[in-house]
């Protein structure tokens, strides 16, 4: 599809909605009935609640980013902390089914484990997402396992 095709559907589209939008006010009683029957007070309250709820969200959005400035918490693991729910998942870095409680579970691990155990069981997980790259997630799985790779050269170098 080329990119005059392309305009001239969004044109179309404009038009399609120019029109529709005339028929829908075409005559006097739909704007009477608008202003009579309370409709464009329920419209303007609506109006104004979900700008409120916008207004929220980039103070919440704004918080949550002063609050990660020089700090090693993550977004999701921020918004818990303000009693929100995650925006996303991090399935490389952090994923929400390992962020359930205060401790990550790679954290609860390494915890565990000697520093011998846990480097094998670091090992063991690169070679586990580079084995299977083709096979399951893609390059999501070479990203996994560059995170395990980097974590184990973080262990090393301790």
């Amino acid at each position: 599809m080329s990119a005059f095709d392309v305009f001239l559907l969004i044109l179309s589209g404009f038009i399609a909605g120019g029109i529709f939008v005339f028929w829908l006010f075409k005559d006097d009683e739909s704007r009477e009935k608008w202003n009579e029957d309370g409709y464009r007070e329920e419209y303007y309250e609506q109006l104004d609640e979900n700008t409120r709820l916008l207004r929220r969200n980039v103070e919440l959005r704004n918080q949550i980013l002063e609050y990660r400035k020089g700090n090693e918490e993550t977004t999701n693991q921020m918004r818990k902390r303000l009693g929100l729910e995650p925006v996303f998942s991090d399935n490389v870095n952090h994923p929400n089914h390992y962020t359930q409680g205060d401790i990550e579970t790679i954290d609860y691990i390494k915890d565990k484990l000697t520093d011998e155990e846990f480097r094998g069981f670091v090992k063991g997980n690169v070679l586990k997402y580079v084995s299977r790259e083709g096979l399951k997630n893609g390059d999501e799985d070479l990203k996994k396992s560059d995170w395990y790779l980097n974590k184990l050269i973080e262990v090393l170098e301790k």
